[in-house]
C-alpha cells in the first residue's frame, strides 16, 4: 500500500471520529447577535457595530464573546449577559445564574474589553455553569454606566 493511501484513511477515520464524538457527547447551543447602537450611544457620538456569540457547552460551561467597533479609543467598557431582549426594558438586568447568589463575575456573564486605539473591542468569558434561556441579550454599558448597545442572543 502506498504511503498516500494510508494516509487518506487515517484522516477518513479521524473526520469520521471528529463528527461523531461530538455527536455522543451531546452537542452545544450557539446563540448569536449583532450589535445595535441605543439613543445614549448615539447621543454620545457612536455608531456601534459588532457581533457577540454565547456558547452552551455540553460540559455544562458556557462561553460569551463580543467584537465591538465604533468606540472610543483606549476605553474600558462594561459588557454584560442581561436577562431580557434589547427592545424589552433596554435588555432588562444582568441575568444571574443565582438571583441570591450577589453581583459578581462568577454568578452573572461579565464580557468587559478595552478598546485599542481604533476604538475595537474583544470581549470573552467562561462561566462554569449552563445559561438558561432567559439570558437573551449582550449589552455594552459606556464608562458611567449607560446602556450604549446591545446585541440579541438568537
Amino acid at each position: 500500500m502506498s504511503r498516500r493511501f494510508i494516509l487518506s484513511v487515517v484522516f477518513a477515520a479521524l473526520l469520521v471520529l471528529v463528527a461523531v464524538v461530538p455527536a455522543a457527547a451531546g452537542s452545544a447551543v450557539v446563540t448569536k447577535g449583532e450589535f445595535a447602537t441605543y439613543s445614549a450611544g448615539f447621543d454620545r457620538g457612536f455608531d456601534i457595530d459588532g457581533h457577540a456569540t454565547m456558547v452552551r457547552v455540553p460540559n455544562g460551561e458556557t462561553i460569551v464573546g463580543t467584537h465591538v467597533s465604533g468606540l472610543a479609543p483606549n476605553t474600558a467598557y462594561g459588557s454584560h449577559v442581561h436577562n431580557k431582549a434589547c427592545d424589552d426594558a433596554d435588555g432588562g438586568g444582568h441575568y444571574q445564574q443565582d438571583p441570591a447568589g450577589g453581583v459578581n463575575p462568577t454568578n452573572e456573564m461579565w464580557v468587559s474589553f478595552t478598546t485599542n486605539a481604533a476604538g475595537i473591542g474583544h470581549g470573552k468569558t467562561k462561566n462554569a455553569f449552563w445559561a438558561r434561556p432567559e439570558a437573551q441579550s449582550i449589552v455594552v454599558h459606556d464608562t458611567d454606566g449607560k446602556r450604549i448597545a446591545c446585541a440579541d442572543l438568537e
